[in-house]
């Protein structure tokens, strides 16, 4: 039986031209991450006290005329981390905490594999475990980066010279146990968790050589890992949602970019995860958005070097849901914007070169308030909420890195100095309170290591 199921996937593989390739070289790169923090940084809410964390993996990639296929393999450790503020910070994503015995410190692990098949010039496929970013800022509304891989399918297609379609269908983390299930209880239980997908699909239109405007669509389905209605990419997923009774949560995305050269983009995100119409301009109203808007300038100074400046937005009542299962969430991130609901951020950053320096100068001033069982209650009973009324958090973190290869582009040295003040830190939005550190006010000074290698196999 095996020997035709091989011989058929060869059989395809061979009429689709997969084995075909132009560049027959196979590479592993095994790579090392080393960061210390002097303070902790932004990793613990202590005035003093080091941190670590250290990342060991190794990657492979191999690429053909119309094949290529990357992937990852990452085991983690930390030493002074408070994990849940890994959900505060934009650079930091764990998908599960595993812990030393005898220790408070932690390893994980994790994994991305990307698998891209170019069909044809206008037509591809993808898939694999790997996270996608839409938007054109540095953080997403809808969907981002920043969240643990997930596994997805999906594909890309050119409709004519000025319209392109993405569509994906993907599984994520829901972290909700399912206590219904028993087949995995003995001597040490193993917890099952409630299956939580979703399915995009994105419009581009390029109006002028200057003017793009994206329309993005999401669906996010609970208690089942695919579903019929949604593998439709071509009929939009509100309809199809109402069509089958309204109990999932769909998200819409309108962006406009304009370019007024090839260095230079102005942009404007409006996200919608719930609108009634007849009630827009009603002090009581459905209207559960965000919005961003930014500046993107590149080769400022001199070649390569960049600019951002982007400010984000995000109502109280955006990415949960009426039933939890459907929360826009994974491994208990949000997918859309890192600092969830309820919160807004103000980014800028320059990242240049001075000599056969790295520099890199950053601000993030972020706020974010309370999402208490009662503000999520009553986003349904139209009760009005007054933002930030109640408890909340702000941070302030200013940065300048300088970077600097050692050894021939495979080892890197980084210093960084930080200040950080911060109101209110360790803050929980489910279980808001004044923290006992009211305020925290730090320098961290941190140094960081990295080093890798290609081992090519011809």
């Amino acid at each position: 039986m095996w020997k035709y199921i091989i011989n058929i996937l060869l059989l395809l593989l061979t009429q689709f031209n997969i084995l075909e390739s132009n560049t027959p070289g196979f590479t592993l790169t095994p790579y090392m991450y080393y960061d210390s923090f002097s303070n902790g940084s932004v990793f613990h809410t202590n005035k003093k006290g080091s941190a670590t964390i250290t990342t060991v993996g190794l990657s492979a990639k191999k690429e053909t005329s119309n094949l290529s296929i990357h992937g990852s393999f990452n085991f983690t450790s930390t030493r002074n981390v408070d994990l849940l503020l890994s959900h505060f910070d934009q650079s930091l994503f764990f998908e599960k905490k595993r812990g030393y015995y005898n220790s408070d410190n932690n390893w994980f692990e994790s994994s991305l594999l990307s698998i891209e098949y170019k069909k044809t010039k206008n037509l591809s496929f993808f898939g694999g475990k790997k996270t996608i970013h839409w938007g054109q800022g540095n953080s997403s509304l809808i969907l981002s980066k920043d969240i643990p891989s997930f596994p997805l399918l999906g594909f890309n297609w050119k409709l004519s010279n000025s319209l392109s379609l993405e569509y994906f269908h993907g599984t994520l983390s829901s972290q909700i146990v399912d206590t219904t299930n028993t087949l995995y209880e003995n001597i040490v239980r193993r917890n099952v968790y409630y299956s939580r997908s979703l399915a995009g699909h994105k419009l581009s239109w390029e109006i002028t050589q200057h003017l793009t405007f994206n329309a993005m669509e999401m669906v996010v389905f609970g208690h089942r890992t695919t579903d019929i209605h949604y593998l439709l990419p071509l009929i939009p997923f509100w309809s199809m949602q109402h069509y089958i009774g309204d109990i999932d949560n769909v998200q819409m995305c309108g962006e406009l970019v304009y370019k007024p050269n090839s260095n230079s983009n102005l942009y404007f995100s409006l996200f919608v995860d719930e609108w009634r119409p007849e009630w827009t301009f009603k002090s009581t109203n459905r209207n559960w958005f965000g919005y961003q808007f930014g500046l993107n300038k590149n080769n400022i100074f001199h070649e390569k070097d960049f600019f951002i400046v982007e400010y984000t937005w995000t109502d109280h009542r955006v990415y949960n849901h009426k039933y939890e299962i459907n929360n826009s969430y994974t491994y208990d991130y949000p997918i859309g914007f890192w600092a969830g609901p309820h919160a807004e951020e103000l980014y800028i950053i320059y990242s240049g070169k001075i000599r056969d320096l790295n520099i890199n100068i950053k601000s993030s001033l972020v706020k974010r308030g309370e999402l208490t069982n009662e503000i999520l209650e009553g986003q349904y009973k139209d009760i009005i909420y007054e933002r930030y009324s109640n408890f909340f958090e702000t941070r302030s973190v200013t940065s300048l890195k300088v970077e600097k290869s050692i050894i021939n582009n495979s080892i890197f040295i980084s210093c960084m100095l930080e200040n950080i003040r911060w109101g209110n830190p360790g803050f929980d939005p489910k279980s808001p309170s004044l923290n006992q550190l009211d305020r925290v006010n730090k320098t961290s000074l941190n140094i960081g290591l990295s080093a890798y290698t290609d081992i090519i196999f011809k």
